[in-house]
């Protein structure tokens, strides 16, 4: 298993793309952090890699909260002694709305959780890496960090946001070692995008095919890869 005794931090884990990453790792030989502010969501993800003969553990997180980043940092360096990987999935989606209609605080909120929920874990998790001399981050962007769409400005911003932190970060820790690559997903067949859509639609994405792109970017296969995207949508 390519990811034997590695260690790898989820944020939104408890569903949709954070959980199938999850499992993805974990059936690779990850230990897995599962963070998510639901408590029944998380444990039972935590428990699912266990019944499968994984090591899991929950761990309650706010990605907005710095107290609560730093925290569940904290206990899972003292559970595992280590942070191989980083997978910030924490995320939300903006219900459609006129750029010039967005409120405040629609705007708060998605910067709150879509870019300060990264930029805090990893601003909690990259010094660990970088003392240690390794590591791989992996940021959940968007295909609308490629391409703006009408009426989801707000998202957008924030996409755009996590994708240009995203290439500095990696550019600030690649003489450490620590490797920084985010992922474009289009639309995903989750339980957050039919809410949106109740009705769905066959062409979206399924979790377990982003998980894949995460998966590949967590191994060593791509050891010199840094600041990049994996596009995971049509066109």
């Amino acid at each position: 298993m390519r990811l034997e005794g590695k260690v790898a931090f989820i944020t939104g884990a408890g569903r949709g793309i954070g959980r199938s990453i999850g499992l993805a790792l974990a059936r690779d030989g990850a230990k897995i952090a599962v963070t998510g502010r639901t408590k029944e969501r998380r444990d039972q993800v935590a428990d699912e890699i266990v019944s499968a003969g994984g090591d899991a553990r929950p761990f309650v997180l706010d990605v907005t909260k710095d107290e609560e980043v730093v925290e569940a940092v904290r206990q899972v360096l003292e559970t595992w002694g280590k942070i191989d990987i980083l997978v910030n999935s924490a995320g939300i989606i903006q219900y459609h709305t006129p750029v010039w209609e967005t409120t405040i605080e629609e705007w708060d909120t998605m910067m709150e959780i879509n870019l300060r929920g990264t930029f805090l874990c990893c601003h909690a998790v990259a010094p660990h890496m970088v003392g240690r001399g390794k590591g791989k981050i992996i940021n959940i962007a968007s295909s609308a960090a490629r391409m703006a769409d009408d009426d989801l400005g707000a998202y957008t911003a924030s996409k755009w946001a996590v994708a240009g932190y995203t290439t500095s970060l990696a550019k600030s820790v690649r003489p450490h070692g620590v490797r920084v690559n985010g992922l474009n997903p289009g639309w995903v067949d989750t339980d957050m995008s039919r809410d949106f859509d109740p009705a769905g639609d066959p062409e979206w994405s399924t979790p377990e095919e982003i998980a894949n792109a995460a998966l590949y970017l967590a191994t060593d296969a791509p050891r010199d890869m840094t600041g990049q995207f994996i596009d995971i949508f049509g066109s």
